[in-house]
């Protein structure tokens, strides 16, 4: 990836985990393997993935950013190539959720995590729910890994750049993606 400093764990708290504006660009370099029936195969292959903010709302203490390609669109696609979508990153003071529509409201909104977290953490978006975000520590920030059966995937997270990283399993017929990423341009 980009080169960088290690940061200490005061600068890694005080960092943007996830530095969204309008504009900003994250670019990866992808590796999609697949089961694809016709051929009785795994074929894999690389392919690069732009991420960029392309538009930002604010209102009630909520910033609502869209995000066109968001890494886990990779994990969408049956055969053939990704298709970018438009996904909205919510965030309210420290905490970041998905949100349900391109609008700065937490109505239909599921989160994800609120920033800092901890090595060992765990994050369930709703009390009831079964499945939650695991946090651990990597070299460069954190992990986030949600596991279900048959699916698991993780976003590593680097203050101050975002998702360097992300990776997708489903368990049975093959569909693993791992994205790593490359540039990383500031928005503005």
């Amino acid at each position: 990836g980009p080169s960088h400093h290690t940061m200490t764990p005061q600068e890694m708290i005080a960092a943007d985990p996830l530095p969204l504006a309008k504009g900003a660009k994250w670019e990866y370099d992808v590796t999609v393997k697949r089961f694809v029936p016709a051929a009785a195969q795994e074929p894999s292959r690389p392919l690069t993935w732009p991420t960029e903010v392309v538009d930002v709302k604010q209102g009630n203490g909520v910033t609502a950013y869209v995000v066109k390609g968001w890494p886990s669109d990779l994990a969408s696609a049956d055969e053939g190539i990704p298709t970018a979508t438009e996904r909205t990153i919510l965030r309210s003071g420290n905490n970041f959720l998905f949100g349900a529509s391109p609008e700065p409201t937490l109505d239909g909104a599921e989160g994800w995590f609120s920033w800092p977290v901890m090595d060992g953490q765990k994050i369930c978006p709703k009390a009831e729910m079964v499945y939650c975000w695991q946090v651990s520590s990597v070299p460069d920030g954190y992990a986030l890994s949600f596991y279900t059966g048959p699916d698991e995937q993780t976003f590593d997270l680097e203050p101050g750049t975002g998702v360097s990283r992300f990776h997708y399993a489903h368990h049975g017929t093959t569909n693993e993606v791992e994205a790593v990423l490359t540039t990383y341009t500031k928005g503005r």
